[in-house]
């Protein structure tokens, strides 16, 4: 018995540190004589946090925050501010049921009609009949602040958890926000990459058309006059004419000029697998080509230095693809490629003197720009499109330092087959020619 009384001791020490450190405080509402001084004054002893309260306003503003209980007397519920009272119980959030003590000195009637009143307000509810002991009232008021303990245990919850449902709905909308966008680049990309499909096989459609008009106007046009050439020798021969020489050298010009139609043809089909140490070499080739209608040449700054592979091929076909259309579009006198190094990375331009950017409209809405701007950024390059002061159009290319490195990762995006096909078709036209030389050397 003596070690249960040391507990209870023990239990009601904690509870009132525990009281002291949440500041739950026990409301007491007496109207009528000093039934609130004397309750406050056994609850003080025992270490309960008390207010005694006269007006409504001086706990309103706690019933949520901070209230542990609330201890009145009956008088107080019939009085002018008792339906106050009730209304601000009844709009108490729905994790709040503040406890209420209600002290009572009528009959079974009248305790059931307080209980009635008050249970329509609150959920916890308390009735102690006049005379009650202090035993008693303590007794109530530890287990009121038990209930609102937990209570307020409940509320924490509540407010973590709507914190963690808002931090839930924020990262949702940001995790949305980072997909739409990853969304849109994606279908950007894809719609680009369609974009690109089309121009390669219009572009593959174009070289057909112009290898054919090649040869077309060039190889058979030469073929057909060795053909008739031939064709009048015979006759004197069978005539027993007497053959001019001029003749015989006239064909062999012919034949000769056809050999390099057909030679730069082949040139124009062969892919080059250029990479970082045959880069200046091809492009030397490039520039030196008797196909160009217009005079081009190659400056090489002895700061320009290039080791990543892909990015040297890709640098030759940007500059391949500029030759091609300043021949096509520019009308100008010279072109000049110029290799360099600015103080963020390497530089390729190349420039003409003709019309400009202003009047090569055609140009920068075409396949050409296309293709060069996505082999720039294929290996993380810049491509840019200008006119000079002096005139002219300038395409540049600025490969930053390090960027050669993406551009490993990527890859070189030539195809390969292309390249062998028309290395087989360059070598079957140069068998068949040289069978048919053959053959006629042989009837000769």
């Amino acid at each position: 018995m003596r070690r249960s009384v040391d507990n209870d001791a023990t239990r009601d020490k904690h509870a009132r540190v525990s009281r002291r450190r949440k500041g739950e405080c026990v409301f007491i509402i007496a109207p009528v004589g000093q039934d609130a001084e004397t309750m406050a004054a056994l609850l003080d002893a025992e270490d309960f946090e008390t207010q005694i309260c006269r007006r409504l306003d001086e706990y309103s503003g706690r019933i949520t925050d901070g209230a542990g209980a609330l201890l009145l007397t009956e008088e107080a519920l019939e009085s002018a501010q008792g339906s106050l009272l009730l209304d601000l119980l009844k709009a108490q959030p729905p994790w709040s049921e503040l406890p209420l003590i209600i002290l009572t000195s009528g009959g079974e009637s009248r305790r059931a009609g307080l209980l009635n009143v008050a249970a329509r307000a609150a959920g916890s509810v308390t009735l102690l009949e006049r005379p009650i002991s202090t035993l008693t009232l303590l007794r109530s008021v530890q287990v009121a602040l038990r209930s609102r303990r937990r209570q307020y245990q409940v509320r924490d919850l509540v407010t973590q958890l709507a914190n963690l449902n808002e931090m839930l709905e924020y990262r949702v909308r940001e995790r949305t926000a980072e997909l739409s966008a990853a969304n849109k680049q994606l279908k950007n990309e894809i719609r680009r990459r369609k974009g690109l499909e089309g121009e390669i096989l219009e572009i593959s459609d174009r070289e057909q058309q112009r290898l054919g008009q090649e040869l077309h106007d060039g190889l058979c046009q030469h073929l057909t006059a060795v053909a008739f050439m031939a064709r009048s020798v015979a006759l004197r021969l069978k005539n027993h004419r007497v053959i001019d020489a001029a003749d015989i050298e006239k064909i062999a010009e012919l034949v000769n000029d056809a050999a390099t139609d057909t030679r730069n043809l082949s040139r124009a089909l062969h892919r080059f697998d250029v990479d970082a140490a045959s880069m200046v070499r091809a492009l030397q080739d490039l520039v030196d080509r008797e196909i160009w209608r217009v005079p081009c040449r190659l400056e090489v700054k002895p700061s320009f230095h290039i080791e990543d592979d892909t990015a040297a091929a890709h640098l030759y076909r940007i500059a391949r693809e500029a030759v091609i259309n300043a021949n096509k579009h520019a009308q100008a006198r010279e072109i000049i490629v110029q290799l360099e190094r600015s103080p963020k990375g390497m530089v390729l331009r190349v420039t003409d003197d003709g019309v400009g950017v202003s009047k090569e409209r055609e140009l920068r809405r075409g396949l050409g720009l296309h293709i060069m701007n996505y082999r720039a950024q294929l290996m993380g390059a810049r491509l840019e499109i200008d006119s000079p002061k002096r005139g002219g159009t300038c395409v540049s290319c600025y490969l930053p330092d390090g960027a050669a490195q993406s551009g490993k990762l990527r890859g070189n995006g030539e195809a390969k087959h292309p390249a062998t096909t028309s290395r087989t078709v360059a070598a079957t036209a140069n068998r068949n020619f040289r069978h048919l030389t053959h053959r006629r050397a042989a009837n000769s």
